[in-house]
């Protein structure tokens, strides 16, 4: 267990657990806070326990805008696992958080598995969610929380990616759960939430009203982005082969975009050309892609 400050290094300048009824999974907890300190972003608060860790953070365009890879070092999320991520940025401080890898949630013949993020974002602060997608192996039982909360000169983009089942190794998700749950609270008022339960026969799969048979899908969601009406038809515009996308804008600012495909590489394909075109009016910056993920 570590709680304080992180290491110098950071600051500016499969056998899987839990597989089976009965055996205890990971619990894992990841607390990060983040300043603005002169013209710098700096992790000032870091504590951990279980399998979670921040790999590195860096900082790739500016000294304002930090960037942290997450870890988690078992590679898969199996039955019983139970991850909490709570992240807090303060006011003026910039993050783009992003993952080595895709997640995998391996089979479970006994208890769930559970994700939850608890993200909060101060005035004035940017937050860039870019975990890499997650890989559902047949049999797995997700439970999935997203909560963010934010004020109302705050900014957020992130998304989340699915993928049900493993294509490339001929496997199918025939058995098992996804649950979801995500919302969205600015100045302590309930914006946004919603609720999915998917169960791997559900007729929602095939449905043209639900997944309409795909394999993959990707939720894109921004808060404190300008009204612009050309900057909405510019990501309508958006077009990826295989990919049924979609993006609408509420009125008390919420864009939310949709992509549905076969591939989770064109879903986020798609998803990423619409962070990209967000990105000037998200945080004053053009496009610049994680290195990670060319990796």
């Amino acid at each position: 267990m570590f709680d304080g400050r992180p290491p110098v290094a950071s600051s500016c300048p499969q056998a899987p657990a839990g597989t089976s009824a009965g055996t205890p999974g990971w619990h894992a907890e990841l607390t990060l806070k983040f300043e603005r300190r002169g013209s710098c972003t700096v992790l000032a608060h870091m504590h951990h326990r279980g399998p979670l860790r921040v790999q590195k953070v860096l900082y790739p365009e500016t000294r304002a805008r930090a960037e942290v890879l997450l870890l988690h070092p078992p590679s898969g999320i199996a039955g019983g696992d139970h991850l909490d991520f709570d992240i807090d940025l303060g006011e003026q401080s910039q993050l783009r958080i992003t993952t080595p890898g895709a997640a995998r949630w391996y089979r479970s013949s006994g208890a769930p598995a559970s994700q939850t993020q608890r993200l909060r974002v101060a005035d004035g602060a940017v937050l860039e969610w870019l975990p890499q997608e997650a890989i559902v192996h047949d049999g797995a039982r997700i439970q999935a929380r997203t909560r963010l909360a934010c004020t109302r000169r705050a900014r957020i983009c992130g998304w989340d990616l699915w993928m049900l089942g493993r294509k490339a190794s001929g496997e199918d998700f025939r058995t098992g759960h996804l649950h979801q749950l995500t919302e969205l609270r600015r100045d302590g008022h309930l914006l946004w939430v919603e609720r999915s339960r998917l169960d791997a026969s559900d007729a929602l799969r095939a449905s043209p009203l639900g997944w309409n048979a795909a394999r993959a899908l990707g939720s894109l969601w921004a808060i404190g982005l300008p009204a612009d009406d050309s900057l909405l038809q510019a990501c309508r515009e958006v077009e990826e082969p295989g990919v049924a996308l979609g993006i609408t804008r509420f009125e008390h600012g919420l864009w939310l975009a949709r992509a549905l495909s076969e591939s989770v590489e064109r879903a986020r394909q798609a998803l990423t050309r619409i962070w990209l075109l967000l990105r000037p009016a998200l945080c004053g910056a053009s496009a610049d892609l994680p290195r990670i993920w060319a990796t």
